[in-house]
């Protein structure tokens, strides 16, 4: 993706929070964890598969002014071109 490019990030109607543009930094930390599931498919390159088990996060954002801490569930991963991925994290309470 080149730098002037914009990942298609539109979602219709499914938010529930008014979203804006951001430019602040942030840190995600994996709690430890180990997920189980069921397979949906199998490949020599990968496999896709289901879970119920919840994938925990704290994330950190930074801003000039501040840090702030928080604690979510990583709900999306999603390759948006070979050396970007995009994350999409749903936070416990702000």
């Amino acid at each position: 993706m080149s730098q002037n490019e914009e990942p298609n990030t539109s979602v219709g109607e499914r938010r529930r929070a008014t979203r804006r543009d951001s430019d602040v930094q942030l840190e995600i930390q994996l709690d430890a964890a180990t997920l189980r599931g069921q397979a949906e498919n199998i490949s020599t390159a990968g496999v896709f598969f289901f879970s119920t088990d919840p994938l925990s996060v704290r994330v950190r954002i930074r801003d000039s002014a501040s840090s702030r801490d928080y604690t979510g569930k990583l709900v999306r991963v999603e390759r948006m071109s070979s050396d970007t991925t995009g994350y999409a994290i749903e936070f416990d309470r702000l």
